[in-house]
Formats: structure tokens, sequence, C-alpha cells
């Protein structure tokens, strides 16, 4: 999937052997899941709905069924601020190969492409038809959470309680590390080099965080990031990174780069009305934005003296 995977496990009580192999097991449901949902992978399903978009549905597998369901009803409920057929964007934009924004006017071309309600799933029959030839999507958002979900039920099936799943900086902490909390940091998105924040994880969640730090270039002094608006064209403004709590990971990852593009008023809004959901926003101006619901998953939240 493009990143690393990283699990720790606590074994008590467990042998070597059952703990290796439910690890094994794990990295074998993310290899299975790349298989169906890499665009990179020519003839996986997500990529041939690209080849065949404007021309017929293309029959997939019940869990790109399952995760294009969840994310069209993410892009309702973020007006359309994430978006899986932004790909074609994604593809323009390039930001970690280019050396300066792409043109206007290819921009406006591709964004006609970009459109959540021009993707139609057929849960009846399995397919996923993308209306308008050139339309593609790409599951980058949401596709490491989801795999992080299943290799939590793959750890939990062999009696696994205490581990951390690390999947290129989508976590997820489960039970606790012998008696004490799972404690982790979000980076200072100036100097990521420094962690801001440190808390401590009081039940079992997904933290996800998405940066303007991670992937960018530099042009005429202003930083050109890969979070890009999917009705604008262009990277996101006025927030520096979001980190997110929820008891999905699959759901952390995409609310991310939504509540990102969202701002923290909107932001706020979505996770007032979801228990299973918190945020940590760092804004444009370096201000620290929380909501309201963010004790139900970690606490010690606090500046971090170094």
């Amino acid at each position: 999937m493009g990143t690393l995977f990283e699990i720790t496990v606590l074994k008590n009580g467990l042998s070597q052997e059952k703990a290796g192999a439910a690890i094994d097991s794990a990295f074998a449901e993310v290899k299975r899941l790349e298989k169906q949902m890499s665009e990179w992978i020519p003839d996986s399903p997500i990529a041939l709905t690209a080849r065949y978009a404007g021309v017929r549905p293309v029959v997939v597998t019940d869990e790109l069924v399952e995760l294009v369901e969840k994310s069209l009803t993410i892009s309702e409920q973020t007006g359309g601020e994430f978006d899986i057929s932004f790909k074609p964007l994604g593809r323009l934009w390039d930001v970690m190969n280019r050396k300066e924004p792409p043109e206007d006017f290819q921009i406006k071309e591709i964004l006609g492409l970009v459109n959540y309600k021009n993707i139609l799933l057929d849960k009846a029959n399995n397919t996923i038809y993308l209306k308008k030839p050139g339309m593609a999507i790409g599951l980058g958002a949401i596709a490491k959470g989801y795999a992080v979900s299943r290799v939590e039920s793959k750890l939990a099936e062999a009696g696994i309680s205490d581990f951390i799943i690390n999947a290129g900086g989508d976590l997820y902490f489960s039970g606790n590390r012998n008696g004490e909390p799972w404690s982790c940091g979000i980076r200072d998105p100036d100097e990521n080099a420094n962690v801001l924040l440190r808390f401590k994880i009081k039940s079992d969640c997904a933290v996800v965080t998405s940066g303007n730090y991670e992937r960018f270039f530099m042009f005429e002094g202003k930083k050109y990031h890969h979070i890009i608006d999917p009705r604008t064209g262009y990277p996101g403004t006025g927030t520096k990174s979001v980190t997110v709590f929820a008891k999905d990971a699959a759901f952390a990852d995409a609310y991310a780069t939504a509540f990102f593009l969202l701002g923290y008023e909107r932001s706020l809004k979505i996770a007032n009305k979801n228990k299973d959901l918190a945020f940590i926003m760092i804004d444009g101006n370096g201000a620290i934005l929380k909501s309201g619901n963010l004790a139900s998953f970690a606490n010690g939240t606090t500046l971090d003296a170094q």
C-alpha cells in the first residue's frame, strides 16, 4: 500500500509461535487487500474501474463494496470535501515529482472528472461504475485505515488484546502496555522532527494525522502540499495538521483528510454528532483546536516542553 506496516504485540501468555502466526496472518491480510485496492496494480479491481470508466460496470469484491460505500457516506457528510474520485487531480499534481504547480486550465479540465456522485455502486451485483471516461478512484485516504481495521480484527481473533498497529502513521492502539496506557504524540507541523503534543490513550482507537508537511514542494516561496481540495483543485489552506481519533480506523483515515479541508467549525459540527470521533487541529496560525469529545479517547494533552 505504498507504506510500511508495523505491528507490535505484547504476548501476555501467548507462545512465540502463536503470536508470530497471528502477525503473519495479519500481514497476509494486508497483502490480500492491496491486490484489490491499489490503483498501481494494473489488473486490480479498483484499477479496472478506471479502465472501464464510462464504458461498463466492473465486478468487485465485497471489501471494495464496503469501503466505497463508507467513502460515499463520508463524502455526503463532508459536502464532497472527501472524494475518492479525486485521483485524476492527484495524478496531475504529483507533488513528489513536480517543481511548479500545474496551469489553471489543466486543473479546470480535470475538475470535471472529480465528483463522487458519478460513482455508481451496485451492492446487489457487487459492481462499481464510473460514469465519465477518464474518471478514476484513489483510495489512498482510506484504504490504509481499512487495512488497519482488518489487522486489528485478525489479532483480536487470535486472542491478542494489547498491541499497536502502525501503517505509515495511521495508528491503532488496543489494550495497554503492562497495565499502563499507550502513549502517543503529535508532531509540530513547522518543526516536524519535534513533538508538539503528548497524550495517553484511554480506550481502543485509531489515531491518524494528516498534515501539510508530509509531502509537498515549494514554488516561489509558497508550499504546495498533497492534500488537494476536490472542489477547487488546489491544495487546502488554513490548516497545518489534523489528528483524528476514532473507533474505526478507516473513518479516522478519511476524516483526517476531510477535516484538514473543512476547517475547525465545520469539522466540529461533524464530530459533535458522532461520539466515536474526535480530533485535534492545528490551524494555519498555529492555534491548537480540539473537539469537545476528545476526553473519551485520550487525556493529558499538553504542549511538549521539548
